[in-house]
């Protein structure tokens, strides 16, 4: 079940325990030319062309969102939701890797989440960036008694966790560079 607005506002006030990203759309002629200061998230957000069907989206419209809290014992992603015709992509990866460098800056070291049982592929994007699955919980989502898997990578700072989503990060960049824009 989604969270209420409230819930959401109580942790938009904490930025020093919350963090929410989002993914926009965004028409090739009203995005800026990058600079040599423009991250790489900045960059592949503004990567993404036309949706699979045929659809007018305005310049800016939100297409996906994620959000992590820092706990006492790690960081905790809360939420990560693309909308349907973005999906499989690579903005839920982009999202993915923004929420590690929030990680990152929230001062973590472990990362867990759950996820739908029945969501093969956000489990899948998940063990590529090395999240293990722990256990399940039965009937955790109350929306239709779905179970949860949850999902943990016990230490986010790591030499070779840091040179692996380096690669992956590098990668998908390579991938949306010479993608050709959907029709």
């Amino acid at each position: 079940m989604p969270w209420s607005i409230d819930t959401y506002r109580q942790e938009l006030r904490a930025p020093q325990l919350c963090r929410y990203v989002v993914a926009r759309f965004l028409v090739a002629d009203a995005t800026p030319p990058p600079t040599p200061r423009t991250s790489l998230r900045t960059r592949l957000l503004g990567m993404f062309g036309q949706p699979d069907r045929t659809t007018e989206l305005a310049s800016g419209t939100i297409i996906g969102y994620a959000g992590i809290m820092r706990t006492p014992t790690d960081g905790h992603i809360t939420t990560l939701a693309v909308v349907p015709e973005h999906r499989r992509h690579g903005v839920g990866e982009l999202l993915l890797l923004a929420l590690i460098e929030q990680a990152y800056d929230l001062g973590v070291r472990r990362l867990a989440l759950e996820v739908r049982a029945t969501n093969t592929p956000a489990q899948t994007l998940y063990t590529k960036y090395g999240f293990v699955a722990t256990h399940t919980v039965p009937e955790y989502y109350r929306d239709n008694r779905e179970s949860a898997v949850v999902m943990v990578i016990p230490d986010i700072s790591t030499i070779a966790f840091r040179e692996q989503t380096k690669a992956h990060s590098d990668a998908l960049y390579q991938r949306l560079m010479h993608k050709k824009p959907h029709t």
